[in-house]
């Protein structure tokens, strides 16, 4: 194919394509790219060359590289945008000033001035740029857009859509993704969706009228408006949009209201009914409608399982509505640029749907807060306990117990916005340190770690294949203990898990003292499990080569304010209100609370013996709890229908290798069989004992049955 007549790329052979950012989309991206006709990825971009050489080589692409000014050099002729929203108009600018055409993720810029100037920059180039819309290609919507564009319902006068989600960060209390830094991001992450599909049907917005129905303060000055109501106006109809986020039940839908009658497409499950006028009366109209909603609904129901069985099976392409819109997104603009035909969600609705993102957030502040300035780190203070990992659920409560003992404080944090206040307070009074890193940064670790007396390793380092968490996870382990051995450090607390430990019924012990060796067959673990066995042995190595002074924690099933009550010690749970345990669920937990663990920490940090070194700790307290228990408790709190379901653990084998049998005649890459060693491990059917901590630390744990209830339990009772 010749250059086409409205761009200046020449197409003589496949489409090179260019990568930018390696994160979660991105995987998406490749995976279709690989499969789309006339394509060829050629680099991955993306400013840590870690993540982008992983995804180049997961996916065989020939290069991988941290500067966008590499990528014509490599022959990139088109750069796929996934990179956070912030960054989308400078990278997008310096692609195009660079002579690649962009396809870039929503939104196209956060403001409708700087999606304008990025659309007048492409068309004075004549570069391709459009948007990943991907949601106007949700197979449920295009079925819908097909019946509006053929007259089924006559002339569309409203829109009324139903945005109800859960969020993941909002459940895990990280709150420093970039859509919980200002109260108008959440629009432009996650409404741009819906507001897409509505720009699709009604053209450009005229006006909105947004009432704030609540909000939520997630740290003191940090507001997170979590329900929305939205009046609009556009060129061909009016609409209605409720927003809410962070809900327990999954609600998206989107109704059409015609002068001669309706459609409305459930997005999350797929499915489209409708109804139309008729010649009929009234009853006999009515029982048709019925009828015919019930029939459009049952075949889409059938559709949709024999889509996914087919899929399952390798018979025929994946079939889920994300990955459907993605892959029709993708494969529709390249399909158009090849051909020379108009791109499908270009430039032009890109700036019409940031003009629609800005009415809705119109009279919310739309300013970032601004990042706050710690005081330089400087130098470590006599004493000083360095915590790697001081953000999360343990690591917050840590420092605030360090702080109240009036030992000085090191935090080592990945990212400095929206810290926790238990760091962002006294870190800004000064007295806490804050180095920014993360756990393979070796210049950090030294800064953090020179002159200190002691250091608590929380970090996770975790990764979602075994090269990621043997890389992260156990060398950048060893890499503290590096650190912590070359700064003369002498105290390393490693923070693992029983999780590391086999915890089966017939581990030939009714109790796991403290010290026990981890799982004997670490391989039929999760990555997870088999990392902290594998950090764990790799440290005590290191330790008796250097004397690090190392002591290792194994926390139980941490729970308390702040973590999610869906914990996976309960069991396997299917949906936020259906646990299905891992067996009758009848014996007592080694449950623990979150500030007893804190408190244990420091305890080891501070202990002024060394007869703990070299030593591994469990820490579970004795609550007389079980999962069925626990999971009724949780009812009772939160007066939700929150059900446990017990299940031998032998017939939730069996439907786990039935799972496997299909993924198998499916040809699913990476269908390993499932572990019945690991099945029996996450039952935690031995007691542990905690001699060491209670014995050498004089650790005293909540154990009383109504306390551990009312600070594990009730309190998700309260935040309801």
């Amino acid at each position: 194919m010749a250059s086409t007549s409205a761009f200046a790329l020449n197409l003589d052979g496949p489409t090179r394509v260019a990568m930018v950012g390696a994160g979660f989309i991105s995987a998406f991206h490749l995976e279709i790219l690989a499969r789309t006709p006339g394509v060829e990825v050629v680099a991955v971009c993306d400013e840590n060359l870690a993540a982008a050489s992983a995804a180049a080589r997961r996916c065989g692409v020939p290069a991988a590289v941290t500067d966008i000014d590499e990528l014509p050099r490599l022959g990139a002729q088109v750069a796929h945008l996934a990179v956070p929203p912030p960054l989308h108009f400078d990278l997008t600018r310096r692609l195009l000033e660079l002579g690649v055409g962009v396809f870039a993720e929503k939104p196209l810029a956060l403001s409708s001035a700087d999606a304008r100037a990025l659309l007048e920059l492409a068309a004075s180039a004549r570069l391709p740029l459009a948007v990943n819309h991907n949601n106007v290609f949700h197979p449920a919507f295009q079925r819908l857009a097909r019946r509006v564009r053929a007259g089924a319902i006559g002339r569309v006068e409203h829109v009324q859509v139903t945005l109800s989600v859960p969020l993941r960060q909002l459940d895990a209390g990280d709150y420093s993704h970039w859509m919980f830094r200002a109260p108008c991001n959440i629009v432009f992450e996650q409404a741009t969706h819906p507001l897409s599909q509505i720009h699709h049907l009604l053209g450009r917005v005229q006006s909105t009228q947004a009432t704030l129905l609540s909000q939520r303060e997630l740290h003191p000055g940090q507001l997170f408006i979590d329900r929305w109501l939205v009046a609009a106006e556009a060129e061909h109809g009016t609409a209605e949009l409720y927003l809410a986020f962070g809900q327990p039940f999954t609600r998206s839908t989107l109704q059409v209201l015609g002068s001669d009658g309706c459609l409305e497409a459930d997005l999350f499950h797929d499915t489209l009914c409708g109804e139309e006028k008729t010649l009929y009366l009234d009853f006999w109209n009515s029982f048709l409608a019925g009828q015919r909603r019930a029939r459009a609904l049952r075949r889409d129901a059938l559709r949709g399982l024999f889509g996914w069985m087919g899929a399952t099976l390798g018979l025929r392409a994946r079939s889920d509505q994300f990955f459907v819109g993605m892959r029709e997104s993708i494969r529709a603009f390249h399909r158009a640029l090849r051909a020379g035909e108009p791109l499908p969600c270009d430039a032009r609705s890109g700036v019409e749907v940031s003009e629609w993102c800005e009415a809705v957030a119109a009279g919310v502040s739309g300013a970032e807060a601004p990042r706050p300035r710690f005081p330089e780190p400087g130098g470590a203070r006599a004493g000083e306990v360095v915590v790697l990992g001081a953000t999360g659920f343990i690591g917050r409560r840590v420092v605030e117990r360090l702080l109240e003992r009036g030992v000085p404080v090191t935090a080592v944090v990945r990212r400095l916005h929206s810290l926790p206040p238990e760091i962002s307070e006294p870190a800004l009074a000064g007295t806490l340190r804050v180095v920014q890193g993360g756990l393979l940064d070796a210049a950090a670790l030294a800064r953090a770690l020179g002159g200190a007396a002691a250091c608590i390793h929380l970090a996770t380092g975790s990764g979602n294949t075994w090269d990621e968490v043997e890389r992260v996870m156990v060398r950048g382990s060893l890499g503290v203990a590096a650190a912590c051995r070359d700064a003369r450090v002498r105290r390393l607390v490693y923070v693992s898990s029983i999780a590391s430990l086999y915890t089966g019924a017939d581990c030939g012990t009714d109790e796991i003292a403290d010290s026990t060796d981890t799982d004997p067959l670490p391989a039929w673990r999760p990555v997870y499990a088999r990392g902290k066995a594998a950090a764990e042995k790799a440290l005590l190595e290191f330790q008796g080569q250097h004397d690090v002074g190392l002591i290792i924690a194994r926390p139980g099933v941490v729970l308390g304010a702040g973590t999610p009550m869906q914990h996976g010690g309960l069991g396997l749970w299917a949906r936020d209100n259906h646990c299905v345990g891992w067996g009758r669920g009848e014996h007592p937990l080694p449950l623990v609370l979150v500030e007893d663990v804190a408190e244990a920490l420091v305890r080891a940090a501070l202990h002024p013996g060394s007869e703990l070194h070299g030593k591994a700790l469990n820490l579970c307290a004795r609550p007389p709890l079980s999962a069925r228990e626990m999971v009724e408790e949780l009812a009772r709190a939160t007066g939700r229908r929150i059900v446990f379901h017990p299940r031998s653990l032998a017939l939730s084998e069996a439907m786990e290798i039935g799972k496997w049998l299909v993924k198998l005649a499916g040809r699913r890459p990476g269908a390993a069989f499932p572990s019945y060693h690991d099945l029996k491990a996450r039952s935690l059917a031995p007691r542990f004992r905690c001699e060491l901590a209670r014995e050498v630390l004089g650790w005293r744990p909540v154990e009383e049955r109504e306390e551990f209830l009312e600070r594990a339990v009730r309190v998700h009772g309260r935040a309801g």
